[in-house]
């Protein structure tokens, strides 16, 4: 009978601490989502801010997405910033960087300075604590990523056409600047490609090289990356090619480390490369329109990311059909071949709002999150992990003028 007593107890003690344990491991799965946002204008067009004064954004703003109901809490003031119009996230989650884009801009030709802000997370709540902030080392800085050991940041800086790398100390500021290049050249559209703008730069899955997507040149900048001192050296052959007048924008990895994406802003072209890591080499293997054989507008496509499953290729346009006449604005799916790399298209989805500069897919695959700079909405859609098809849900999420999304998780 002791024995029955105490397997009994047993048993029950052990379903207690599970049922005990369930709500932190919900908990787990959460999320904060951070929005970017620009504070003294709404967008730029012929390198020229339009709005000015209408935004009423105050910086940073960060919300709490429940995954398992697709849930978004009302947006909250993380931190007061000018013009946060990209963030990037630390490895260990407990630092967010922020560029801040000239706080007075007048348009990239014009812009005097740039600055990237360091911030620590707090982990109970999601707001921000300024831990410093530093020059950018250019102007008009419109990107900024993380190596993979969270040592550095690198930023492309569109304005001034040069890209700079900033060392990050222990305790998650910023330090020293590390690498400084000044790109050089031209392309062919004499509105915007009459000197450099690189529009991003991120690292490759090994953290040996920095790939440099410039849209004033029309080229992929291929360079070395030493992480043990944050500078950057060319390798040979420096570069890959766009079509001329493409203006290439975003560049991806697949997880795999085996092939490259770059979406064009101008052409809305994703061109896909095969990547040698020895070499650090591109190689073309593909050219994906992703603008609609009838369309005869304008285009300017925006953000470009691969599901976690490596299965499909997300990227969104913004198009007009005149000057003033805007749409259809969109985000493209296409499916993945896993031998080739190459995309064939599965659809062109509505955003349910305008001007879709940015979306992000949670980390959990489920879902994918379209921030629209002009109708001050972000807008969740649920992912269909079979076909890569998207679904709107309802639910949407008001800030004023999103133009970056970032998810960091929240601590137990």
């Amino acid at each position: 009978m002791r024995s029955i007593r105490h397997t009994f107890y047993f048993v029950l003690g052990f379903a207690l601490a599970a049922m005990t344990c369930h709500p932190a491991a919900a908990q787990d799965n959460d999320f904060y989502l951070y929005v970017g946002t620009y504070t003294g204008f709404k967008y730029v067009h012929h390198s020229k801010p339009f709005g000015v004064g209408e935004s009423h954004s105050q910086g940073i703003y960060v919300s709490h997405f429940r995954p398992a109901t697709g849930e978004l809490s009302e947006p909250e003031l993380a931190a007061e910033m000018i013009n946060p119009s990209f963030l990037t996230i630390a490895p260990n989650h407990r630092f967010l960087y922020a560029v801040s884009e000239d706080p007075l801009s007048v348009g990239p030709p014009l812009d005097h300075s740039s600055y990237v802000s360091a911030f620590a997370i707090d982990p109970t709540t999601g707001k921000l604590r300024l831990l410093n902030t530093a020059p950018a080392g250019g102007t008009s800085t419109c990107f900024i990523s993380m190596d993979k050991t969270g040592k550095y940041v690198l930023l492309a800086n569109f304005g001034s056409g040069s890209i700079s790398i900033l060392r990050v100390r222990e305790d998650g500021s910023l330090g020293e600047l590390t690498a400084f290049i000044q790109d050089v050249g031209h392309s062919v559209d004499p509105s915007i490609q009459t000197g450099p703008h690189p529009h991003s730069i991120v690292v490759s899955p090994d953290n040996r090289h920095a790939i440099v997507s410039d849209l004033g040149l029309d080229k992929v900048l291929i360079f070395r990356f030493d992480a043990e001192t944050g500078k950057l050296s060319p390798p040979d052959p420096p570069f890959a090619t766009v079509d001329a007048g493409g203006g290439p924008r975003h560049f991806t990895f697949d997880p795999a480390g085996k092939f490259g994406y770059q979406l064009s802003e101008m052409s809305g072209i994703v061109d896909v490369f095969s990547w040698d890591a020895s070499k650090g080499t591109l190689t073309g293997i593909q050219r994906a329109r992703t603008i609609p054989q009838d369309f005869s507008g304008g285009n300017h496509s925006g953000e470009i990311e691969i599901h976690p499953n490596g299965k499909f290729l997300y990227e969104s346009n913004r198009r007009t059909i005149s000057e003033f006449v805007r749409g259809p604005e969109t985000i493209g799916v296409f499916s993945i071949d896993p031998g080739k790399g190459t995309l064939a298209q599965v659809e062109q989805v509505l955003t349910g709002g305008v001007m879709p500069r940015n979306f992000e897919i949670d980390p959990t695959g489920a879902y994918l999150l379209a921030a629209n700079q002009l109708s001050n909405n972000v807008v969740l859609f649920k992912i269909d992990g079979t076909t890569g098809r998207l679904t709107k849900t309802g639910t949407e999420m008001k800030v004023d003028t999103p133009v970056c999304l970032k998810f960091v998780p929240v601590q137990p």
